[in-house]
């Protein structure tokens, strides 16, 4: 019987390498009948499911086989594979671990382990275990690339850049390696490179849906939407349930201003995949529409399953809070935004005497700079205007505005102020903004000419280009000596008001400052004294505008800032919410409305939650 059943699992091994799986399922089952402990049969037989798309089955076969054999590494790797398709990363790490530990010669192992480290959000983690997996098979060209992605996903960017490249000299035709590439130059906000990237990645794998997606998200970008649309057309040709390309389509079609498409698309996506939290909060924040009983339920449901991925149960939050508040019941929306919030705040807790320490060297290097170069120093081009404030303080409204007229070119958010301090660093070899004592007058007109020229050339046939970019107001003495005909729009709007629009949304950890009400409280009384420090600072060259103002009179507010501008009126800046243009913030919806009020002391509502924020702003509130 054992010399059968040993032919028997050599016949079903080589028909499996061979392909024909319908015959090594059968002899393995054959066996099993007459051996059902047998752990060689239950671990093939439980890889050939993994590898047929039935994990739930493979995990049946490979536990039955380490209940008869815990210490066999390659088994554990098994089933780690199928716990990952089954979406339970976090089973999947711990039998990929075991794997590991029991035998840590397999390059392979340490590579899929990176993998479901990266689903569970911990890239640094992942890159530790990419990198056993290079000092064991340096020419892993797969496992390099894997690297770039966890080095992108931990903002390690030139590291990035160096492990891609180091995939694509391996393997010039491994796609995932030029997408992976494309999303570091998409974050260095090099548009034109990413496009190339992902073209390329797509061209090597037609079917390669999550570059044509990214494709997608960069044409957006380059605010070409009409490319966008025929790209996501082209996935959804393909896989017509893919929810993320249902996703980035919603999003594209709201920042269009077709909120009834958005939410058709939001909703597709939701349909495909019932936990994705971000379209589920997507569909609920889309403003101006009543969010209907089933897609609370649905919220609801996909809120109580115990294995969301810690993003999904963030968004998850934060869409509940939207519906519940739609419906008044404020005390409970806001319990789940303070959750959803609190996700956030665990990643990056706020530092407040840090913040302090980094405000106080912005402006006191940019002090001594000006002093050092002169006021008149850097390009002349004549160009710009930033409008800069707090996130949600009338920012969106006031570029649309702007850029509704005639001689203005609305560019949107950017990060090309971010990329110039940046900058300095290539130039000085030392970190912004204590390298600024180092910048010659000619550096700064340097940095101001690589400024202007990172913009379209479209937008530069304008009198104006707008960069929207509101936390630019960091920014302002780099940008006033660089660009000294540059002017800046401060948006100012009431304080807690302010702070609890911030609150409410789930801006990016990495803006630490935005999840915890004190940290709020903290950072809104900094950025004011800073604003107030370059106004002192570059006078006449900064006007504040208020949000409530604008809101109570909005011909006024236009008339002033057209004034500052040195350009004429136009009727046609009143209709600002007809103006067709992708509108790339938070904000796309509201400013597709003509103005309304509702917003102004929506805080209100929440008062007796508010406290710590009140009690952070000080007179500032």
């Amino acid at each position: 019987m054992l010399e059968s059943i040993i032919r028997a699992l050599e016949a079903g091994y080589q028909a499996q390498q061979a392909g024909n799986l319908t015959r090594a399922e059968k002899l393995y089952r054959d066996i099993l009948r007459r051996d059902p402990d047998n752990v060689h049969a239950l671990n093939l037989l439980g890889m050939l499911c993994v590898n047929a798309g039935r994990p739930k089955e493979a995990i049946r076969f490979i536990e039955q086989a380490l209940a008869v054999d815990g210490s066999d590494p390659q088994a554990h790797a098994n089933i780690g594979l199928a716990y990952k398709d089954v979406g339970k990363p976090k089973d999947a790490i711990h039998h990929f671990s075991e794997s590991v530990r029991l035998d840590p010669r397999n390059p392979v192992v340490y590579n899929n382990l990176g993998n479901v480290l990266r689903l569970v959000e911990q890239p640094r983690e992942a890159a530790r275990a990419y990198e056993r997996a290079l000092k064991l098979q340096p020419t892993f060209a797969e496992c390099w690339s894997n690297l770039s992605a966890a080095m992108n996903e931990s903002d390690r960017l030139e590291r990035g850049l160096q492990a891609v490249d180091r995939a694509l000299q391996l393997d010039p035709g491994l796609a995932q390696a030029w997408n992976n590439k494309g999303d570091i130059l998409l974050k260095q906000a090099k548009y034109e490179d990413a496009l190339t990237h992902y073209q390329k990645a797509a061209a090597l794998s037609p079917k390669y849906a999550a570059a044509m997606i990214n494709m997608a998200r960069v044409q957006r970008d380059m605010e070409v939407p009409e490319d966008a649309f025929e790209t996501l057309d082209k996935v959804l040709a393909m896989e017509p349930r893919h929810p993320e390309a249902h996703h980035v389509m919603g999003v594209l079609h709201e920042q269009m201003g077709d909120r009834a498409n958005a939410a058709r698309h939001f909703q597709s996506a939701i349909d495909s995949a019932p936990q994705m939290g971000i379209a589920h909060y997507q569909l609920a924040q889309i403003n101006g529409r009543n969010g209907t009983d089933a897609e609370l339920s649905a919220m609801r449901s996909a809120w109580e399953k115990g294995d969301l991925s810690r993003n999904d149960r963030m968004y998850l939050a934060f869409g509940l809070a939207r519906a519940l508040e739609q419906r008044g019941q404020y005390d409970e929306a806001y319990e789940y935004l303070a959750q959803g919030n609190g996700v956030k705040a665990a990643m990056r807790p706020y530092d407040d005497a840090e913040t302090a320490d980094y405000i106080d060297g912005l402006y006191s290097y940019a002090e001594t700079a000006a002093a050092r170069v002169g006021f008149d120093a850097g390009c002349q081009d004549g160009h710009m205007v930033f409008v800069v404030g707090m996130p949600r303080s009338g920012t969106s409204l006031t570029e649309q505005i702007l850029a509704t007229h005639s001689a203005v070119a609305g560019a949107g958010e950017l990060s090309f102020a971010y990329d110039l301090a940046h900058r300095t660093r290539d130039i000085t070899g030392q970190k912004f903004p204590d390298n600024m004592d180092r910048l010659t007058p000619s550096s700064f007109r340097e940095l101001g000419e690589y400024y202007v020229a990172r913009h379209a050339p479209d937008n530069l046939v304008a009198r104006y280009v707008v960069d929207k970019t509101p936390l630019n107001f960091q920014y302002i003495g780099l940008l006033a000596i660089a660009l000294p005909r540059a002017r800046f729009i401060y948006c100012r709007r009431d304080a807690v008001a302010n702070c609890w629009a911030i609150h409410r949304i789930p801006f990016d950890e990495k803006q630490t400052y935005a999840h915890s009400l004190t940290a709020l409280g903290q950072y809104y009384r900094r950025h004011c004294d800073l604003v107030e420090r370059w106004k002192s600072l570059f006078p006449g060259r900064i006007l504040t505008v208020r949000y409530e103002d604008t809101v109570a009179d909005v011909e006024g507010q236009s008339r002033r800032m057209l004034d500052f501008l040195d350009l004429p009126f136009e009727p046609e800046v009143l209709a600002f919410h007809e103006t067709e243009r992708l509108v790339k913030t938070p904000s796309a919806s509201q400013v597709r409305r003509p103005i309304y009020t509702e917003s102004v002391a929506a805080w209100k509502r929440y008062e007796k939650h508010l406290g710590p924020l009140i009690e952070a702003l000080g007179d500032a509130a």
